[in-house]
């Protein structure tokens, strides 16, 4: 363990960034995984960048009285809109039961109406309410600053670039 620590000490992903450092992740490696190193496997970096921001969001949605999932639900439903809660689940990728336990506490805070799909009565649709439309604003404010911090200014990193690599690894985890 006090090893592992160590290699991460000794390697800086902000140095490794600012000195333009490329990680040499290639299939012909051996498959047994004996040359692995987690800082050169992408899915690391996502996995820690994504812990490393939600840390950051959940501390900064509790100072206006909202929690991750919450944020998940305000952020999915556009104003003016509903949306059913198998799309917020999927769009939050959350599990269904879980999604469904969240917009009852929601609706039952005044966060969120729910509404059976006049077409199909088994689909229960979420608009937000007043109440949410000021929450999902509170919401966005403590995420913008992060944001801010991350993508803004002159340094900051391209967002569309971003974004696009990021689709096209979607499409492909979703294509198998």
């Amino acid at each position: 363990m006090k090893r592992a620590k160590q290699d991460m000490d000794d390697h800086n992903p902000r140095t490794d960034v600012e000195a333009g450092r490329r990680v040499n992740v290639s299939p012909d490696r051996p498959s047994d995984g004996s040359e692995f190193d987690a800082r050169e496997w992408p899915f690391f970096w996502l996995t820690h960048a994504t812990g490393l921001y939600l840390m950051h969001l959940e501390r900064s949605l509790k100072k206006v009285g909202l929690d991750i999932g919450r944020w998940r639900v305000l952020m999915c439903v556009p104003p003016g809109q509903a949306l059913s809660v198998s799309e917020i689940s999927e769009l939050a990728i959350v599990k269904l039961p879980t999604m469904m336990k969240l917009v009852q506490r929601m609706e039952a805070e005044g966060l969120v109406s729910c509404e059976t799909r006049a077409t199909d009565g088994r689909v229960t649709e979420v608009s937000l309410t007043d109440e949410g439309l000021f929450a999902r604003t509170r919401a966005w404010q403590a995420a913008g600053k992060i944001f801010t911090r991350i993508f803004g200014g002159d340094n900051g990193l391209d967002v569309n670039a971003l974004n696009l690599q990021l689709r096209q690894i979607v499409v492909r985890l979703e294509d198998n």
